[in-house]
């Protein structure tokens, strides 16, 4: 045994010798599956997936996303498809693909997010998907560049270093070579050390030749071994049997730009001279009305009996690094419970990795920085990205079966690169809905006369535009339309953004005869009886009228001490995703990858009524 043991550290070592592929027969039957040609290999007695890999002139992360019904486990017998070698126009070869078959309401956002892999880098092998993409077509994926699989349908392993533990025993003891390692794991090159956790793809020779009592502890889900990590702490509360008891005080970081200081200078300027001096530094009244809003929801759980500790941070000017570290040095903040900030999006970064390392649920309330989520499993971000907002517009569209469909934009070489993302994004979630045609209209070529052929007068005409800035070329529509309605009767419904309430030269009556609807991450319902409790109750108590921040304030401390009241410290190990509604917020998280933090799935979309207010959509 201590032989076989060395001689897998010298291999590992030295270089690990190639897999030899003798004992698989390689099999000449394919089939074509969605226009792709796929062999047909069933897995025999003694073969192991690296060796059938090496036979086929393939990869085991190939065939794995090629076959993910069977869990990155391949049992004898089973049928293996895997992708025909063939080299390709690009220059690519075929083993460096994985081939998805689009599925209902799938965007390319989404199937990008999913593979680890960019939607450029997904439109560059299906040029097509450019335009959109329909379910049931089969899209070629370059999963062969993945650096991070960050994916459970590929069934890797997720490894925490411990002490006196080498890359060298890891690859030992997961039987991986040093290039798998290297290549899942590119920083571990530099910087490994007790604590970190390792990603490395499984093997059947793991299940092979591993004691089963070793493979029941290292195979477990991503969840799971977050959690084993966490229990670690003294702390540490289940959250399935968690029962709040009054010795308890939550304890609540609440982190703002503030401007105290600043603040204070500017007030005793103003009494001097008011008519000189600004009251307040930049957006401190939003600021402090959030702050408003957040003390209101801890002084209602306070009345329910909770007891609750607020600490507030000014976090001072965006950008202030000294500020941000200073806060993150205060021992103070590592017994929190929930962190609740910073606002701005230059300030989040350094908090998020101190939450991550003292494991303390953290909501990011406005930055949207989709890229510390990736790893960060205590990091919740609640404005969602544009694409998830789109995203969760699809139910909208599914009520349009018998409509005429339009998208209407400019060219789309005269667009910016966020306007042709927000572009792309429409045309895939609009296609993906059965029973809808789509119209996809280049007004730079053919203005109002291919617009207006695009029309039918005997259906309602729903007009999906993306452009949010372009204040011509979006009043010259609307202006078009309008006259259209009103002269020819046809029958319209505008789809398009919130910012065009603003432009100068756009009648809000036009739009109200257009039914015009836009996507929000808010509604205030100034008729439901919440809001106008919330409303009475502001006004009492700071003299003012509440808006958007104040409202955001008071819903996102409300839910997430609501999570801490009925679960505790560990609440995101039992989050649901079912949707809860706040005063004028939805809360619906996903976790967007294994290893990874929050994302909220809030969407209305809201229309304007006849009576020229907004109401929701249902």
């Amino acid at each position: 045994m201590e032989k076989r043991f060395l001689a897998i550290i010298l291999a590992l070592a030295f270089g690990a010798a190639p897999i030899q592929a003798q004992n698989v027969v390689k099999t000449e039957n394919f089939v074509a599956i969605n226009g792709v040609k796929m062999y047909l290999h069933k897995m025999r007695p003694g073969e192991t997936i690296e060796a059938i890999a090496k036979a086929y002139n393939t990869t085991v992360q190939v065939i794995s996303m090629n076959n993910q019904q069977f869990g990155g486990k391949f049992p004898t017998g089973a049928m293996l498809r895997i992708p025909v070698v063939a080299q390709d126009a690009t220059g690519g070869s075929a083993q460096e693909f994985a081939y998805h078959t689009v599925e209902k309401k799938q965007s390319l956002y989404g199937i990008a997010h999913k593979y680890g892999v960019k939607e450029d880098d997904i439109i560059k092998y299906n040029p097509k998907a450019a335009t959109g993409i329909n379910a049931g077509e089969v899209l070629k994926i370059p999963v062969g560049n993945v650096q991070n699989p960050d994916r459970q349908n590929l069934n890797f392993i997720y490894h925490t270093v411990k002490t006196n533990e080498t890359v060298n025993s890891i690859c030992t003891l997961y039987k991986v070579d040093l290039f798998d390692f290297y290549k899942y794991n590119p920083k571990s090159r530099t910087n490994f050390k007790e604590g970190d956790v390792v990603v490395l793809p499984k093997s059947e020779s793991f299940y092979e030749e591993q004691p089963a009592e070793v493979v029941e502890q290292e195979s477990i889900d991503y969840h799971d071994m977050i959690r084993i990590e966490a229990s670690k702490n003294p702390d540490y509360s289940a959250c399935e049997t968690y029962h709040y008891s009054k010795s308890k005080t939550i304890r609540v970081a609440l982190l703002l730009p503030l401007n105290l200081a600043k603040n204070e200078t500017m007030i005793s300027s103003y009494v001097s001279d008011p008519n000189k001096n600004s009251l307040a530094a930049k957006n401190t009244v939003s600021i402090f009305e959030f702050y408003e809003g957040a003390l209101m929801a801890i002084r209602d759980y306070q009345l329910k009996g909770y007891n609750l500790q607020l600490d507030v941070y000014d976090t001072e000017r965006s950008g202030n690094d000294a500020k941000i570290n200073a806060i993150c040095s205060d021992p103070e903040l590592k017994k929190s419970d929930l962190i609740i900030g910073p606002l701005y999006t230059e300030n989040v970064t350094r908090v998020a990795k101190f939450a991550k390392d003292n494991q303390i649920a953290m909501v990011s309330p406005f930055a949207i920085k989709n890229e510390l989520l990736k790893d960060n499993p205590y990091l919740f971000q609640f404005t969602p990205s544009a694409a998830t907002s789109i995203e969760e517009t699809a139910e909208f569209f599914a009520g349009m079966s018998d409509c005429n469909l339009l998208l209407v934009h400019r060219n789309d070489n005269s667009l910016k690169p966020a306007e042709l993302t927000l572009l792309r994004n429409y045309r895939d979630i609009i296609k993906s809905v059965n029973n809808i045609s789509l119209k996809d209209i280049d007004y730079d070529n053919g203005g109002n006369a291919i617009l207006k052929s695009a029309l039918n007068a005997a259906e309602t005409n729903v007009i999906v535009m993306t452009s949010t800035d372009d204040e011509v070329f979006i009043s010259k529509i609307i202006n078009y339309l309008t006259n259209l309605q009103k002269n020819e009767n046809y029958k319209i419904v505008l789809l398009g953004s919130q910012s065009w309430e603003k432009v100068n030269n756009i009648d809000v009556e036009f739009l109200q005869g257009m039914n015009f609807s836009y996507r929000s991450a808010n509604f205030i319902d100034y008729e439901n009886d919440k809001v106008r409790n919330f409303v009475s109750e502001f006004r009492d108590r700071y003299k003012s009228e509440p808006a958007i921040y104040g409202f955001s304030g008071y819903d996102i401390t409300n839910y997430f001490i609501g999570q801490l009241a009925q679960k505790g410290k560990y609440f995101h190990f039992c989050l649901t995703e079912n949707e809860e509604r706040g005063l004028v917020y939805k809360f619906d998280f996903h976790k967007i990858s294994p290893l990874g933090g929050y994302e909220n799935h809030t969407n209305f979309v809201l229309q304007y009524s006849e009576r020229f207010t907004l109401e929701e959509v249902k």
